[in-house]
């Protein structure tokens, strides 16, 4: 056999070993991986908040300190204007909420359709939602070693946040040498399409959720602060999250009567439309816009792979991912001249 053909040879099963290594140890790595997109996600918010303080033209290392005080300082600034109250409210969430699914099943019982119709076979997945998660939770975080793991997410994030090109250059390095350009660029796109991402989702999750505190403000609903928290944050997970988080407002609405819970649904329903019709279009023209059958997707995948982790990490993921395959694989290896998420035509 010809020498350079053997060195092709070997060198092709040597990669397809490599990337079959890699498959089989994903799931058993699946903790770490998690911990360190975590970090990645800290880190980019961190840079986030340290651009005002680059534009301004403060060197680089002490703007992302800069934006990491200011993001300390904003958290307790709401936490001491806010963090009674919420905790209030909150406490009475809890306190109220199995009366409210009892009011909810009984209000169902009593229909004529209800009669067949054992509610309590849908709250009775509550439990199991409720390990699910803790499930998750200790899979990621440890059940015992949650404050060290967080400590250490925290920590990589601040490392990743003060020296990112450090990291790009030793991810460059494990690629051949005149694709390194190509590599550094697609994970530079990468890191401001995530950026961009989660600053419209930071964005429409703030609004989102103050639209369904107030609506159930008007209509006394009990803990409307604490319920738009949980919405606005549910918001983070496209598709799914809007539904899940509108479902403890909703089982609370029925404590104060079925015409509450029904006014209750308007106000998700009305701010979710105005968040899908008007704040989404509007922040994918500057920020990414992910085909949604793609987000999806990764939900699924991800949901399966990493459980209830991997569906909270699955939509910034996906945006990473499909930036970098849109940058190396349509556009480099393929010549296809395809957008860029987070970029214009000419960027």
């Amino acid at each position: 056999m010809d020498p350079k053909l053997r060195e092709t040879v070997v060198r092709s099963t040597l990669i397809v070993l490599l990337l079959v290594g890699l498959a089989l140890l994903l799931v058993p790595l699946s903790g770490v991986l998690m911990l360190i997109f975590a970090s990645i996600l800290i880190a980019v918010l961190i840079r986030a908040a340290a651009i005002p303080f680059r534009k301004i033209g403060l060197p680089e290392t002490l703007a992302v300190l800069l934006g990491l005080i200011a993001i300390i300082a904003l958290l307790g600034f709401f936490g001491w204007m806010f963090g009674t109250q919420l905790g209030d409210e909150f406490r009475s969430l809890t306190a109220r909420l199995p009366g409210a699914v009892r009011s909810a099943e009984q209000w169902v019982s009593e229909q004529p359709w209800g009669q067949d119709l054992q509610l309590s076979s849908i709250t009775g997945a509550v439990p199991n939602l409720q390990s699910i998660a803790g499930g998750a939770f200790s899979f990621a975080f440890g059940a015992l070693g949650a404050l060290t793991n967080l400590v250490l997410v925290l920590i990589a994030a601040i490392y990743l946040a003060l020296q990112p090109i450090t990291y790009m250059r030793g991810i460059e390095h494990l690629f051949p040498k005149a694709q390194g350009e190509q590599v550094s660029d697609a994970l530079a796109a990468s890191g401001a399409a995530l950026q961009r991402y989660l600053l419209g989702q930071l964005f429409t999750m703030t609004i989102v959720g103050t639209l369904v505190a107030v609506g159930l403000t008007i209509f006394d609903v009990p803990s409307a602060a604490a319920l738009g928290v949980i919405v606005g944050l549910a918001n983070f997970v496209p598709m799914i999250g809007p539904l899940v988080g509108a479902i403890p407002g909703v089982l609370l609405a029925f404590s104060q009567g079925p015409e509450t819970a029904l006014a209750a649904a308007i106000v998700y329903l009305v701010a979710q439309q105005f968040e899908g019709n008007v704040l989404t279009p509007i922040v994918q023209r500057w920020a990414v816009s992910i085909p949604p059958a793609l987000l999806l997707f990764a939900l699924a995948g991800l949901g399966v792979l990493f459980g209830f982790v991997g569906v909270i990490v699955a939509a910034p993921l996906a945006v990473v991912l499909y930036t970098l395959v849109t940058m190396l694989w349509s556009r480099d290896a393929l010549g296809h001249d395809v957008s860029v998420p987070g970029r214009s035509r000419n960027g």
